[in-house]
């Protein structure tokens, strides 16, 4: 997986394929590297379902939850201090310098992504690694996530990735088949 997919030029997005995450937590390690957070922050949550009786066998399951990104995000409107942005992107971030940490932006938020930084009194949030996708690069989350779980990139390009794979798994033997006659 290239580090240097990702595009600072066309809305990006961040692809969740739960059915391949492990449940590893490297996405939210990443994040607190690639940020400076302590231990207790994590502004990607992995979260785990079972384990569940499938038949006769145990089944559990991942789901890494960060950010979404909305399209009018209710921690903007409820910041009393303007700190809570977002850009042309799609990115929605917190401007720390003028983030008061009074926790707002957390209350409003109806997934519960915002949270207090103790070491700063600030707000941490996924900011989609604003600075890293500037440069063209993935975010820290993406680019360490060892299952692809997680990609990046513009919306049309993931959307057709996704598709191809999900082609290549319901269709295993396509490409084998069709080199057979050949």
């Amino acid at each position: 997986m290239s580090e240097a997919q990702g595009s600072p030029t066309g809305k990006s997005v961040l692809m969740v394929e739960a059915p391949h995450c492990m449940g590893c937590a490297s996405c939210s390690a990443a994040c607190r590297i690639e940020h400076d957070l302590p231990e207790e922050v994590h502004t990607i949550k992995v979260i785990r379902r079972g384990p569940l009786e499938k038949g006769s066998r145990l089944e559990m399951s991942f789901l890494p939850v960060t950010c979404f990104h909305c399209d009018k995000p209710a921690c903007i409107a409820e910041c009393p201090t303007g700190a809570m942005q977002k850009r042309a992107d799609g990115i929605v971030f917190s401007d720390l310098a003028i983030c008061i940490g009074c926790l707002t932006c957390a209350a409003a938020c109806p997934y519960g992504v915002p949270v207090l930084n103790p070491a700063t009194g600030k707000i941490a949030k996924c900011d989609g690694c604003k600075d890293r996708v500037d440069q063209g690069l993935w975010p820290s989350c993406a680019l360490k996530c060892p299952t692809g779980a997680l990609s990046f990139g513009e919306t049309a390009r993931v959307v057709q990735d996704r598709r191809q794979r999900e082609a290549l798994r319901i269709v295993p033997s396509f490409t084998t088949q069709g080199s057979e006659n050949v």
